[in-house]
């Protein structure tokens, strides 16, 4: 299990009883205990037939992250994978790989403590928000336990029902603290007295506008 070190706890005496409340996480590390977009396009590639390239593809991003390339960056460039790639036929991939992953649940671990506590916000009422690098295809097994839970992701560009290769914006650093600041204006969320979980220091951004938080230590993923 992983440690968890508190950030922020503060401020359950100004929510304002008018607004809702959210639960905001990260994704890979934090609710999974894999990371969903290596691992989805692992899962494609062995489904086409292309395991080679793929593990040359993903040691490319290692190695540009090793040398100093930023998150963004490196994300940005995962998606260079789906390039051509039909819309449609990457989500029907993405349920067939979560249909795997249900057959064989202990590969492919929810990590405690946060997936209990999203089952517990979720009890009580509260949005759930994910708010992650990844993209819709790669996250079908997280919507499946959580089927209300909304999605603040990388968004690849399509153009013709066809990825581009491109992204609007990576989901990484500042862009996931301008993305839920953005969510909870429109949805009247008071941050104060939301929660927010992550497992790496690019997380802290957006973790710290809410008014309760956890920063697990990062798992090891590749």
């Amino acid at each position: 299990m992983p440690s968890i070190l508190p950030v922020e706890e503060s401020g359950r005496s100004r929510r304002r009883q008018s607004s809702s409340q959210a639960a905001y996480t990260d994704i890979d590390g934090t609710v999974t205990g894999y990371n969903t977009i290596f691992e989805f396009l692992r899962f494609d590639a062995a489904e086409r037939s292309c395991t080679a390239d793929a593990e040359e593809f993903l040691a490319g991003l290692r190695s540009a992250a090793r040398n100093g390339v930023p998150r963004a960056a490196t994300n940005a460039r995962y998606f260079g994978w789906w390039r051509g790639r039909s819309v449609r036929e990457v989500a029907q991939t993405g349920e067939r790989w979560a249909d795997l992953q249900a057959e064989s649940p202990d590969e492919w671990p929810f990590l405690e403590p946060v997936a209990s506590l999203l089952d517990a916000h979720s009890l009580s009422g509260r949005k759930l928000v994910a708010v992650t690098a990844s993209f819709e295809p790669a996250l079908v097994r997280v919507r499946r336990r959580w089927p209300r839970i909304e999605l603040l992701c990388t968004a690849p560009r399509v153009a013709d029902g066809r990825y581009t290769g491109d992204v609007e914006r990576p989901l990484v650093g500042d862009a996931k603290a301008l993305a839920v600041a953005a969510h909870a204006a429109e949805h009247n969320v008071d941050l104060i007295g939301s929660f927010a979980y992550g497992d790496h220091h690019s997380d802290l951004q957006f973790m710290a506008l809410a008014g309760e938080s956890l920063l697990l230590a990062p798992a090891s993923m590749g």
